[in-house]
């Protein structure tokens, strides 16, 4: 719980919590935080000193931060949250752990659970299955294998879309060895979680969940995102294409509008 974590807020009105995806950044909401603060208290933390923590944290720890986080800045309230990627995996984790502490959550591309296997390149599975050190990657990131990873890894996480997109098959020196002890967190973080602990939590219980993913992403397939959505029992899925796994900076419009719609559609049923 030391991890202290900062955040940017804007608008009045129901809590909305916008967590981004890990190596991501806060600017990746920023256009559908503009948006979503015309009817919400829009809430972004900044988790990038959580995800790239010297003393590495477990993922169900890092689920214990965040709860930490939502009780202190805004105890006894419910809050609505919305999560990309990584941020979409604490989202739901959050839901089944502390579902006092939340009204309603929105998942954009989530990472499912158990999901080294389900990756969808296999080049990504490699990585994250082998057991290297943060030196031992910055090494094989060096190389044309490597190099040719960053490449196929720009095609996910990057927002090209947008025209963001970086050379990371191109980077040298610090910064390449900040992208080696990036990957070596996550994957240490996925190797040693207990996700089937997970697929019997969401099993067993049920949430109110609004799942937003993209056909052509690359880190899963449609048939893994689908099946994620039934095993969270989902009220409503909503699938993109052409948006890529960034979709909040490429659609920030679609994403800003399905989630309100969701969220409004709640507040007018308890109404």
């Amino acid at each position: 719980m030391a991890h202290k974590i900062t955040f940017r807020e804007r608008g009045q009105g129901p809590i909305l919590i916008l967590l981004h995806g890990f190596g991501g950044s806060v600017h990746h909401w920023e256009s559908c935080a503009e948006e979503l603060s015309k009817h919400y208290r829009v809430v972004v933390p900044n988790l990038s000193h959580l995800f790239m923590s010297t003393d590495r944290i477990f993922f169900t720890v890092q689920v214990e931060t965040i709860a930490h986080f939502i009780r202190s800045n805004f105890p006894g309230q419910k809050v609505h949250i919305a999560g990309l990627s990584f941020g979409a995996a604490l989202t739901w984790a959050l839901s089944r752990q502390h579902p006092g502490l939340i009204e309603k959550i929105i998942l954009i591309n989530p990472v499912v659970t158990d999901p080294i296997s389900n990756f969808t390149l296999p080049e990504l599975r490699y990585f994250f299955v082998m057991p290297m050190s943060s030196r031992a990657i910055y090494v094989l990131l060096s190389t044309p294998i490597g190099k040719s990873f960053l490449k196929r890894a720009a095609m996910i996480f990057r927002d090209e879309r947008s025209g963001g997109v970086g050379r990371l098959d191109a980077l040298q020196g610090r910064r390449l060895l900040f992208v080696s002890h990036l990957i070596y967190n996550f994957a240490w973080m996925l190797r040693r979680e207990d996700w089937s602990y997970w697929k019997d939590k969401l099993s067993l219980t049920n949430f109110p969940c609004l799942m937003i993913f993209d056909r052509e992403d690359l880190l899963f397939t449609k048939d893994v995102y689908l099946k994620f959505a039934q095993e969270l029992k989902a009220e409503k899925v909503v699938e993109l294409t052409g948006a890529g796994h960034l979709a909040i900076k490429s659609r920030p419009e679609t994403i800003s509008k399905a989630i309100h719609e969701y969220l409004s559609n709640v507040v007018e049923k308890a109404a």
